[in-house]
């Protein structure tokens, strides 16, 4: 597993001073638990920094059916692609709890777009990352088993998500609907894949939780299906919640 900090903040990197700059120019706001912070074709008129709480990326078939493309946790950014080109939004961004963002601009992010080239090439490096984790997803998802994805989803989840207890037991807090709706696939026939996960002993199941029993054989069973090692983010954080990919 290729862990990679700030896959998702294209400010860490920065020089102290543009950081700074941007840090000034974003105010601060709160959206409730389910709350949108913004809606599928709406207009791109600003960026957001996740400072607590958690947004996921999602669309929704005719059906009512949720598909979740990514969630996002604390210092990840978002909305960065409709402000660069200017086209309404490609999907719904939904605050998973009571959440906490730093919101720039589309004015002031193409002020400071053009005056410091290093904000482009950081921009430049976070999305390519992400088409990165993005091609590989679509690649895994038409080759392999349903077990095989949702083996590989928690073995990413483990390192970007992961949480030890006091006793050093590591899980994800994260429920089979969360699944389903990260791999298109119903509630029932996500249970059906987790119980041979957990009759294979890489996993244990407890209420909206996934302890991982065996981080070892999730890596050497499932790790290398698609020829390369996965991307999993990590984050500068307590990791508090359940970016999901």
């Amino acid at each position: 597993m290729k862990t990679i900090p700030h896959i998702h903040d294209f400010i860490s990197d920065l020089p102290d001073s543009v950081r700074e700059e941007i840090m000034r120019l974003c105010v601060v706001r709160q959206v409730a638990a389910g709350g949108a912070v913004y809606r599928q074709g709406d207009a791109s008129v600003e960026i957001y920094q996740v400072v607590e709480g958690g947004v996921k990326l999602c669309n929704y078939s005719l059906d009512g059916r949720e598909i979740v493309a990514a969630e996002l946790l604390v210092n990840a950014w978002i909305g960065e692609m409709g402000v660069i080109d200017g086209m309404p939004r490609v999907s719904h961004a939904i605050a998973v709890k009571k959440t906490t963002l730093r919101v720039l601009s589309k004015s002031y992010f193409d002020e400071l777009y053009l005056k410091y080239p290093e904000i482009s090439r950081q921009l430049n490096l976070m999305m390519c990352r992400r088409m990165r984790m993005a091609y590989s997803l679509r690649e895994e998802g038409s080759g392999l088993t349903l077990k095989q994805c949702l083996a590989r989803a928690i073995h990413r989840l483990s390192y970007s998500h992961g949480v030890k207890d006091s006793q050093g037991d590591l899980s994800i807090s994260i429920s089979q609907e969360e699944l389903g709706s990260m791999l298109g696939v119903s509630r029932q026939s996500v249970n059906k894949g987790l119980q041979i996960l957990a009759g294979e002993g890489v996993i244990e199941l407890r209420y909206g939780k996934i302890k991982i029993r065996s981080l070892d054989g999730l890596h050497e069973k499932y790790e290398k299906l698609m020829g390369v090692e996965q991307l999993a983010a990590v984050y500068d954080t307590d990791r508090q919640g359940a970016v999901r990919y």
